[in-house]
């Protein structure tokens, strides 16, 4: 899909450190509106503590993040300004329905109409879901409770999906088609973030692409760029 031409999320020179450790030390890149980018690198690079930072949960040292033109802070949260987050480890709500967990993604949403659609169009995607409908979400398995946790994030249209490690754990199988479903969601206007250790897959969707090593940014270019340079690959992404 086309990116437009404004940034949608700018990431500033930031700098944010947790427990004397400097996490982020002045990332700087952007994510335009309509597009997927994603951030790559091994363990420790900083990825999940930078999607921490634009959802305000860690606070960042120096720099500048900001959404659709407005500096991204404690205040207000920034689930109701359109940016949802599918967590590592999927973090469903364990004790609901799959229902009550995508009701639970529509919180910040009055329409009711309009929230019956989305669930529709979410078991439309992921048929196995609407299976489970009445199931609780700590009785799914891993790959079930990824699609859910994807579908929850969904259900708050947000106009910026961040997704950390989506296919952690998962079999070849059920990567694929959650990979599948991110260019479905794309497709029709959602931008993607994405945090992905899979450097190959993440790659071959994304448009625009940022390798981190110990909070710094290494490189960052087109996903195709990035996936022909085999020494990058080797260096900083376990090849």
């Amino acid at each position: 899909m086309s990116a437009a031409s404004s940034a949608l999320l700018e990431i500033d020179n930031v700098y944010a450190s947790y427990g004397g450790i400097k996490a982020l030390k002045g990332v700087s890149f952007s994510v335009r509106e309509g597009e997927i980018a994603c951030v790559l690198g091994a363990n420790g690079a900083g990825k999940s503590t930078l999607l921490k930072c634009i959802m305000c949960a860690e606070k960042i040292t120096a720099g500048r993040i900001s959404f659709c033109g407005m500096p991204l802070t404690r205040r207000p949260h920034p689930a109701v300004r359109g940016i949802a987050l599918v967590p590592e480890g999927r973090q469903v709500f364990t004790h609901l329905t799959v229902y009550d967990n995508l009701l639970a993604g529509a919180y910040c949403r009055r329409d009711k109409a309009g929230i019956k659609n989305d669930i529709e169009k979410v078991f439309a995607l992921f048929p196995r879901l609407k299976e489970r409908i009445n199931q609780y979400g700590g009785h799914l398995s891993g790959g079930e409770q990824q699609m859910l946790a994807l579908s929850r994030a969904i259900m708050s249209r947000p106009r910026l999906l961040l997704l950390d490690e989506p296919s952690l754990g998962l079999a070849p199988i059920i990567v694929d088609q959650i990979f599948d479903i991110i260019r479905e969601i794309n497709a029709e206007g959602t931008a993607v973030l994405l945090v992905e250790q899979n450097a190959r897959k993440a790659l071959s969707i994304c448009v625009h692409a940022v390798v981190l090593a110990s909070g710094i940014v290494e490189a960052q270019g087109t996903g195709s760029s990035l996936l022909a340079d085999d020494t990058l690959l080797s260096a900083y992404l376990g090849g």
